[in-house]
């Protein structure tokens, strides 16, 4: 906050901020293979690939929360007493996988595992409605410059309540939540969402009469 004293104006920052439950998850699935010849781990690659995608339609994912999002081939080196040595390739097939059920996040996970998916590139938690909620948040955020203005408006001893002459919305992410993973007694892989803050936060400048 601060005081412009040549214009009579004094600019103050609000925040707000809510707290949503997300509803929908984000997985990202690979099939990471290693050898000498190319044409077998992209065959193997593709078999277990495959295997991965079927179980999932077979545990009641759509087809279209299926997405290929990365596929790459490219050689493998080690460096052995200062030599850089060839030592093969590697397959990477990434799939991410959607889903609006979120009870059955790591179910989803623990069956790519077990059918050839060997490696997890993330989880995240998003919302679909998060414009709705940054409105909400936007108002949060005027509330806040308002209450701070009335509150600098005492302390100055101003005659009258200083109107708003400009509202500056401040740049703001697209709030995401991601999950770790962590193997559990029973077998099954626990992923808690959690809750996803939606902020925002204004500039108000506001004119003394």
């Amino acid at each position: 906050m601060y005081n412009e004293e040549k214009t009579r104006t004094i600019t103050v920052f609000g925040e707000g901020a809510v707290k949503v439950s997300p509803d929908t998850v984000h997985i990202i699935l690979s099939v990471v293979s290693r050898g000498t010849e190319l044409g077998e781990i992209q065959q193997e690659n593709a078999k277990r690939m495959n295997q991965v995608i079927q179980a999932l339609l077979s545990a009641g994912v759509a087809e279209n929360s299926i997405q290929t999002i990365d596929f790459q081939i490219r050689p493998v080196y080690e460096y052995i007493n200062g030599e850089q040595r060839f030592q093969g390739y590697e397959v990477i097939n990434s799939i991410r996988v959607t889903s609006a059920d979120l009870s059955r996040d790591g179910e989803l996970v623990d069956l790519a595992v077990k059918n050839g998916a060997n490696q997890i590139g993330s989880i995240e938690f998003k919302i679909q409605e998060q414009d709705m909620y940054y409105q909400q948040a936007l108002a949060l955020a005027l509330q806040d410059a308002e209450t701070k203005m009335v509150t600098i408006g005492t302390s100055l001893k101003l005659p009258n309540r200083p109107i708003p002459v400009k509202v500056e919305e401040q740049h703001t992410t697209q709030p995401i939540a991601f999950r770790a993973m962590a193997m559990a007694d029973t077998g099954t892989t626990p992923i808690e969402p959690g809750t996803i803050t939606v902020s925002a936060s204004l500039l108000v400048k506001y004119q003394m009469i």
